[in-house]
């Protein structure tokens, strides 16, 4: 019975016992944590003398900003290095930052604000892609699906913890602190990416020069749909089910649900992880997405009798984690040679896209919230036909 237990800590052992795998997850952690903190710290920080309509634009600009030149700096991190690239963007990051700061403080005009803001995004180092590049290089035979199930898993636990943490720093002393520690975080995985090791293999090899970059993949193309299409079910279901507790007088209940599907998410991304194997991400793929869309369908269900959320809200997130990390070790594999951090970066912007479109579905059909469940069902159920469209890149 002992030896038919999956061992689901033993690939974390083994990816912990690396020191440059070490020092990946550690600027994973530092990453992704600040993108959890910088919408709400961004918010309360505008917000200070400035009205809500004007610090929503404030993050609009940024999140734009980020979107447009996500692929600009993730290539050109593939062809200079990622610390390199990272140690410059994240210059600018922190002076447009502080800028951003300053403004605030002296009550400046709203367009100054909104310029210091997208002149950050503009500028945000290519970290979590260039890191989730790196894995994929440095990860040995049976280790890489664990260390995309671990990046997941990092990535919804950071979303969960990243706006308490902001709200919590900008309560109890100032926005000033909780921007403080993005700039800190962000300074710290810039330096967890130096060294021989992480620089040398961001520069191994290079696209060479197609205008295309990784976009020349077939394989890859059609992953962005896929990769679309999810972030728009994501979204959609954030949006939905906040409005099912509105309507039903318990905004409160918001948080909780919501963190549900995240701790469904990262549960089984971690086990996954000590799971799956490297190979057959193409076939995998469709699969966990058809879970997704199952658990979304479920939730819609539940939806019909609000006190079912709560069980339903982690099997709903279940197969969400494995099919991130699967998607993103997909885009690993389907990337030609020198373009990894790139394509990871074109992953990034268009999942901003999907998570753009499927808010604003969801809230055409805020007054009647079952529809904007169902419409989040039918999204994974898209992504799941996407990616069984998609043949792996030795195929194409």
């Amino acid at each position: 019975m002992t030896g038919a237990t999956p061992d689901v800590a033993g690939p974390y052992r083994r990816l912990f016992a690396e020191p440059v795998l070490r020092r990946l997850a550690a600027a994973d952690v530092c990453a992704r944590l600040p993108q959890g903190m910088t919408s709400l710290t961004l918010l309360l920080l505008a917000a200070q003398h400035a009205a809500m309509a004007v610090a929503g634009l404030v993050l609009a600009g940024y999140t734009l900003g980020a979107a447009v030149t996500a692929p600009v700096r993730g290539r050109l991190a593939d062809r200079h290095g990622l610390f390199p690239v990272a140690t410059v963007c994240g210059t600018g990051y922190a002076v447009a930052l502080l800028g951003l700061l300053a403004c605030s403080l002296a009550r400046g005009p709203a367009g100054l604000l909104v310029a210091a803001a997208t002149a950050a995004g503009l500028l945000t180092p290519p970290l979590s892609p260039g890191v989730r590049s790196l894995w994929a290089i440095y990860t040995g035979a049976g280790l890489r699906q664990a260390a995309f199930a671990l990046d997941a898993a990092v990535f919804d636990l950071c979303y969960l913890t990243g706006p308490v943490l902001a709200s919590a720093l900008a309560a109890g002393l100032a926005p000033a602190a909780a921007l403080g520690l993005v700039l800190v975080l962000t300074a710290a995985a810039v330096a967890a990416v130096h060294g021989r090791g992480p620089e040398r293999a961001s520069r191994d090899g290079g696209d060479g020069g197609s205008v295309w970059g990784p976009l020349r993949s077939v394989a890859l193309r059609r992953l962005l749909i896929t990769a679309a299409l999810t972030n728009v079910a994501l979204a959609a279901t954030e949006v939905a089910l906040t409005a099912v507790t509105r309507d039903h007088h318990a905004l409160w209940a918001s948080g909780p649900l919501l963190a549900g599907v995240a701790a469904g998410s990262i549960a089984g991304s971690l086990l996954l992880g000590a799971r799956a194997s490297d190979a057959g991400a193409h076939r995998r793929l469709p699969r966990l997405l058809g879970g997704y869309a199952i658990g979304l369908a479920l939730l819609t269900a539940a939806s019909l009798y609000p006190p079912l959320l709560a069980l339903a809200a982690p099997l709903a997130g279940l197969c969400l984690g494995p099919a991130l990390a699967t998607l993103f070790s997909a885009t690993a594999s389907a990337a030609p040679h020198g373009s990894g951090t790139e394509a990871q970066a074109w992953i990034n912007s268009i999942m901003n896209g999907g998570a753009a479109g499927g808010a604003a579905l969801a809230g055409l059909t805020a007054s009647t919230p079952v529809l904007g469940l169902a419409l989040a069902a039918g999204a994974a159920a898209a992504a799941m036909a996407s990616a069984a469209l998609t043949r792996p890149a030795s195929q194409q």
